[in-house]
């Protein structure tokens, strides 16, 4: 078998599972969007401040991926 956290070894299981988990990834991919395109135009808008995106995004636990990637930081 493999090493996977979840091994299940009926294969009709297996993909359900998957299908299941693809599909909350797809669901929360379309939240994050709808948040970001939200918070953009806030921002834009000057109806939030960059402080007040800040704590949403770190709300959001995104913190740790834009920072690093904007400032070019592996």
């Amino acid at each position: 078998m493999n090493n996977y956290p979840l091994a299940v070894s009926d294969p009709k299981i297996r993909l359900q599972l998957q299908l299941a988990g693809l599909r909350f990834l797809c669901s929360r991919a379309r939240w994050l969007n709808s948040e970001a395109e939200r918070l953009g135009l806030a921002l834009k808008e000057g109806r939030m401040t960059s402080d007040e995106v800040d704590v949403e995004l770190d709300q959001m636990g995104a913190l740790d991926l834009v920072y690093p990637e904007m400032m070019g930081v592996d």
